[in-house]
């Protein structure tokens, strides 16, 4: 997949700062920030947006998916994401009822 790279401007004191707490989690700055970009997208691009997207570019789904595994050692963010909205909804909402 091709990939887009976005510039931010920050404190370079709170950089560092921020950069030394999460390294002692055993994660990075650009890590987390790719955590909140895909909650980000998640919340506000529209689940069928979201679909058409995947379908033209299937491969981007893997790629992200190795990205997250491989610099975190965690799973990939899309599939822990669901595994945990499935788990809130199950233990806050009861059943839905739709018209």
């Amino acid at each position: 997949m091709k990939q887009q790279t976005i510039n931010l401007k920050y404190s370079q004191a709170r950089t560092r700062a921020l950069s030394h707490y999460l390294e002692k989690e055993g994660k990075t700055i650009e890590g987390e920030l790719l955590d909140h970009i895909d909650e980000l997208y998640d919340k506000q691009v529209p689940e069928v947006v979201r679909e058409f997207v995947a379908s033209q570019n299937p491969e981007s789904e893997q790629d992200t998916a190795k990205t997250g595994s491989q610099t975190e050692g965690k799973p990939s963010r899309q599939g822990a994401r669901k595994k945990q909205t499935l788990t809130e909804s199950q233990v806050e909402s009861g059943p839905v009822l739709t018209m």
